[in-house]
C-alpha cells in the first residue's frame, strides 16, 4: 500500500539534518520528497511530501523515534494502522 507523508519544511530539514550517513535508507526515502504549494487556513504554504510504500513509513517512523524529531507526527498521520 503507498501513502502520502506531509510535513513542513521545518520538520523534513531536521530530519534530514539528525540522520546519521550511515541510514542510506532512511536518507533515501527522504530525498524522494518533493516540495508542494498546499493551501493552509486560506494561505498557501510550502510543504514536503513523500509518496512511498507503508513498509518506507514505517522505516521512516523508526527512525523519527529514535532521532526524537518532530516529523514523526507527520508520519504517524499517514499511516493507515493509526487510523
Amino acid at each position: 500500500m503507498k501513502v502520502l507523508i506531509e510535513m513542513t519544511p521545518e520538520h523534513y530539514d531536521g530530519f534530514l539534518e539528525r540522520c546519521p550517513d550511515d541510514w542510506s535508507t532512511e536518507f533515501a526515502i527522504l530525498k524522494n520528497g518533493m516540495v508542494v504549494n498546499r493551501e493552509i487556513d486560506g494561505n498557501e504554504r510550502r510543504m514536503i511530501v513523500i509518496y512511498c510504500d507503508e513498509i518506507q513509513a514505517e522505516t521512516l517512523l523508526s527512525a523519527a523515534r529514535i532521532l526524537s524529531v518532530p516529523a514523526e507526527d507527520d508520519i504517524v498521520k499517514a499511516l493507515p494502522m493509526f487510523h
